[in-house]
């Protein structure tokens, strides 16, 4: 199966739960949570997504870099399982940030060879078609962009975990 991303939306209640816990009962309640919650799974494609957005893998996250956040979150709540929240409050620039990309021209930047070489999770890059991958990221993408309006919308926090 492998490292999967969920982003999961998630009220001020049950963020500040969340950040009560320890890592192993945040894990069991996060893992709880997402069978109620509303979820966005993207699979395998969150290395691959950060890197076509910042140029850098997501084990090395930018700070301050609203692209970097979208994949990765922005507070810290667990290291070692990588588990991250962004606040409401923060939507708002990663959601411009996102909503800025120029999709063709990231199209044409897309190089599966270059994530190869930098070693970008997981090892499929020059192993399927180009244009089925490049999909897959922007399949990724739009729903990455959409949950995140919703949560906007919705006055939700966001909880990523990448494990």
């Amino acid at each position: 199966m492998g490292i999967q991303a969920c982003y999961m939306a998630i009220d001020e209640d049950g963020l500040n739960h969340l950040i009560d816990l320890d890592e192993v009962d945040l894990v069991d309640e996060l893992e709880e949570l997402e069978e109620h919650n509303d979820t966005l799974d993207i699979g395998k494609m969150w290395d691959g997504l950060h890197f076509i957005l910042t140029g850098s893998s997501a084990s090395e996250p930018l700070e301050d870099d609203p692209l970097s956040d979208a994949i990765v979150g922005i507070h810290i709540l667990d290291e070692e399982n990588f588990i991250a929240a962004i606040g409401n409050n923060e939507l708002p620039p990663v959601i411009a940030a996102l909503k800025q990309l120029d999709l063709v021209g990231l199209k044409s930047r897309f190089d599966p060879q270059q994530l190869s070489e930098a070693e970008i999770y997981p090892d499929i890059w020059t192993s399927e078609p180009k244009d089925s991958l490049y999909a897959e990221l922007e399949q990724a993408l739009t729903e990455l962009i959409n949950f995140y309006q919703r949560c906007l919308d919705n006055n939700m926090h966001v909880v990523v975990s990448i494990y």
